[in-house]
């Protein structure tokens, strides 16, 4: 089995497993197939998406960082977290940022893992779908 990276198809997140923690609601599927993913790509091993990430510009020199994975990343997440981090790395962005559940311990300390820094000492209320509170995090170059 092995870890490769391809370009994002909106079919992706189809297949993927979310994990709990970035399960999304029907509802919250059928928006992100339709949302403009900026650049993105998708870790597949053995044909089967594993995570899936991106940038999307908000404007000139900002982005916003997203990123879900399957349940079954987790033998994968040093090669999904080198992926991104060379991403990160090749962007022309002055600024990146990402929020993270409020409750998604993993989530946060992957975003300080990845090279972001904690913006938001207190949650943002209700800042994701659903009403969930989320911490910023960015990355500033």
């Amino acid at each position: 089995m092995t870890f490769q990276v391809v370009p994002f198809e909106p079919e992706h997140i189809l297949q993927l497993d979310v994990q709990e923690a970035q399960r999304l609601t029907d509802d919250e599927q059928a928006r992100a197939l339709a949302a403009p993913f900026g650049w993105a790509w998708t870790g597949m091993v053995d044909g089967v998406p594993v995570a899936c990430a991106g940038l999307v510009e908000v404007w000139q020199g900002r982005a916003y960082a997203w990123a879900l994975l399957a349940r079954t990343a987790g033998p994968w997440m040093a090669a999904i977290t080198r992926a991104v981090r060379r991403a990160l790395k090749a962007s022309t962005f002055d600024r990146i940022e990402m929020a993270v559940d409020a409750g998604f311990v993993a989530g946060q300390r992957w975003a300080l893992l990845l090279g972001f820094e904690l913006e938001t000492p207190r949650p943002l209320r209700r800042y994701l779908p659903g009403g969930r509170d989320a911490y910023l995090y960015a990355m500033v170059t």
